[in-house]
C-alpha cells in the first residue's frame, strides 16, 4: 500500500489564490485539479479526493505531488503541442479581405467567391497550399457561411421577349 499523502503545508497567500483560481478558470480540468488540492488541504485522504472528483488515486497522487513541486502555477493548463494551424493570422486576415471584394480584384476570372477559389488565391499570394475544405472550416469558425452562389444568365435573359418591360416595372416596384 502506498503511504498516505496529503498537503498541509500551505500558505494562507496559496490558499486564496487556489480558491480564486476555483471561481474564476474557464478551463475545468484546472478546475478539477485546483479542487483535489483544496480537499487535500481540508484533510481528505487520497482515495476520498479520487471519489469526489471522480478520477483515479493515480491521478489524484500526480496532481498532489505536482501542486507540491510548482505551486499553483503547475496545476494550469498547458499547451498541448499539435500540428501547426494551415490558416495563419495573416492568411485569415487576406480571406476577410478578399471576401469583401470582387475575385476579380485578385486574379480569378470568377464573379462570386468560392471557398476553391479563396484557396486558389491563398496559394497565389503566400505560396501555400491550403484545400477548400480547411477554407470552408475557417470559415465557419469565423461564422462565416459559405452557400452555393445563385446564377443568373443575362444574355439569355436578355434574348426573351419582354424582358425589357419586365425589368422596367420590376424597377419602378
Amino acid at each position: 500500500m502506498r503511504p498516505s499523502l496529503q498537503i498541509t503545508d500551505v500558505h494562507w497567500r496559496q490558499k486564496v489564490r487556489l480558491q480564486q483560481m476555483y471561481q474564476e478558470t474557464d478551463c475545468p480540468r484546472t478546475r478539477i485539479r485546483v479542487q483535489m488540492v483544496l480537499l487535500s488541504v481540508d484533510g481528505y485522504s487520497v482515495s476520498k479526493i479520487a471519489g469526489i472528483a471522480r478520477q483515479s488515486d493515480d491521478t489524484v497522487r500526480r496532481w498532489l505531488h505536482r501542486f507540491r513541486e510548482r505551486g499553483c502555477d503547475g496545476l494550469l493548463e498547458e499547451l498541448h503541442p499539435g500540428r501547426p494551424a494551415d490558416i495563419t493570422p495573416a492568411i485569415e486576415n487576406f480571406l476577410l479581405t478578399c471576401l469583401k471584394q470582387s475575385p476579380r480584384k485578385f486574379g480569378i476570372s470568377r464573379p462570386t467567391w468560392t471557398t476553391a477559389t479563396l484557396a486558389e488565391a491563398v496559394e497565389k499570394k503566400f505560396k501555400s497550399e491550403v484545400s477548400d475544405e480547411c477554407v470552408r472550416q475557417h470559415l465557419q469558425r469565423l461564422e462565416i457561411v459559405c452557400r452555393r452562389p445563385t446564377w443568373t444568365v443575362k444574355h439569355l435573359a436578355e434574348q426573351q421577349p419582354g424582358y425589357a418591360q419586365k425589368k422596367a416595372q420590376l424597377q419602378g416596384f
